[in-house]
């Protein structure tokens, strides 16, 4: 049902993307066919695509957050044969200057003796926009323009074995 509604709602901005697209060419006089065109085009994607702006800006901006930081920071040296804990924090933090919500969560791995971190990663899961937010029409608020919405490193017992340390909890 509720995809039927994001449906409707989608047909009618893209009427109402069209009907503003014509209202403000009938207001704009050029000479030039071809330049009347592209201004056209231009004013129609910018009204159609503008309820979903913000997804498309967050995205590019989760994509370089995800590039830079969801890696896995090891020294592997220091890491084989040690007994080593996850510790987590922050956890779900909504992170500060990104368009779209962006929640952040850090792992780190540290020696269970010294607590000298051992290896770090960083998770990022994105929500969706104003058009998301608004209808409420989807569990959890994921994102229409932002896929994959979740970005990590593989984690735990995946990086234990692979790196020859054990992991305790």
């Amino acid at each position: 049902m509720s995809g039927l509604l994001f449906l409707a709602v989608s047909f009618v901005w893209l009427v109402l993307a069209i009907w503003v697209t014509r209202w403000l060419m009938r207001r704009i006089r050029t000479e030039s066919t071809i330049a009347r065109l592209i201004l056209m085009l231009l004013i129609f994607g910018l009204i159609l695509a503008s309820p979903v702006a913000d997804e498309i800006i967050g995205g590019i901006q989760f994509r370089e957050l995800c590039r830079e930081n969801a890696v896995l920071r090891i020294d592997a040296e220091k890491a084989k044969g040690k007994m080593v804990r996850e510790v987590i924090g922050p956890s779900n933090e909504v992170l500060q200057g990104t368009i779209i919500t962006v929640y952040h969560t850090h792992l780190s791995y540290r020696d269970s003796t010294t607590g000298q971190e051992i290896a770090s990663t960083d998770s990022y899961v994105a929500k969706g926009g104003f058009l998301i937010r608004t209808l409420g029409l989807f569990e959890g608020n994921e994102p229409l323009f932002v896929f994959p919405s979740v970005c990590s490193e593989r984690g735990g017992h995946a990086i234990a074995r692979a790196y020859g340390f054990k992991l305790i909890k």
